[in-house]
């Protein structure tokens, strides 16, 4: 893939595809407080989205195998979606999740990094979720990424925040998935940014605190100690689920790099 390093690769993912069930449909008006990132997350699109006409739109993903943002942008925003990623069975999966919603759309199987020409300047946004960070040059990846957006377009970038406690967490807990990523800060994406000749639009840490770390072996092997880790994981999870229930009761916490879920952020294509 151009002269970028693929850390994860097509194998890794397609083997977590084949062991996923298809993600229900994301819930942004309910009141589950599993769908509190997501309920934070929309605020972030509203404000990115407001005052244009997104039903007259096209939206890609890229990376987005057995992905429900599609049926999101298309119910919420009414974007004409479509679908990129290099795993066919993450295409074919992201296929069924389209056809149970109820939602139509293109879903692609090709390399962003050598994408076919009818692709190209095509989008108004183009997006991807925890994508970035596996590539060794993440302005490169950008770069690439905003290649099928149209000029004046926007990329959406979003990755996990494993440059503070979750990155610690996964690095001691499950090492090879934590080899997987390059770690990055919000000051780190915002540079790859305007190194890939994009105009940095918003960004920002989004939700207070949270602890996604995967004790899921890569290539099935077994993760030392995967009982313990996985109680205490478990707890520390239930430990920050009760902060957002507090967040939604009295008001947000700070946003920080060191609490923090992920970064997000949105740049145009000049």
């Amino acid at each position: 893939m151009s002269n970028t390093t693929d850390k994860a690769g097509e194998v890794y993912w397609t083997k977590v595809w084949s062991e996923s069930a298809l993600p229900p449909k994301i819930d942004v008006h309910g009141k589950s407080i599993n769908d509190y990132p997501y309920r934070m997350l929309h605020k972030f699109y509203q404000q990115l989205f407001d005052g244009k006409n997104t039903k007259q739109m096209s939206l890609l993903e890229i990376g987005c195998g057995n992905s429900v943002f599609m049926t999101y942008f298309a119910e919420e925003f009414g974007f004409k979606v479509a679908g990129l990623d290099y795993s066919q069975l993450g295409c074919e999966q992201s296929k069924q999740i389209l056809k149970r919603d109820g939602i139509e759309g293109d879903i692609f199987l090709g390399d962003a990094f050598a994408p076919s020409a009818d692709l190209l300047n095509k989008y108004d946004v183009v997006c991807s979720f925890g994508v970035a960070e596996h590539f060794t040059d993440t302005a490169k990846a950008l770069e690439a990424f905003s290649k099928f957006v149209k000029p004046g377009g926007i990329l959406i970038t979003s990755v996990p925040n494993l440059a503070g406690v979750t990155g610690l967490l996964q690095k001691n807990m499950n090492k090879p998935v934590y080899d997987i990523h390059v770690p990055m800060d919000k000051s780190y994406l915002e540079g790859a940014i305007a190194k890939a000749g994009l105009k940095l639009l918003s960004s920002t840490y989004f939700v207070s605190i949270s602890f996604a770390v995967t004790l899921e072996g890569i290539n099935g092997e077994t993760i030392p100690f995967f009982l313990p880790k996985k109680v205490f994981l478990k707890s520390i999870r239930y430990f920050s689920k009760l902060v957002w229930m507090a967040e939604e009761l009295v008001g947000l916490l700070p946003l920080t790099k060191t609490f923090s879920a992920g970064i997000i952020t949105a740049a145009e294509k000049r």
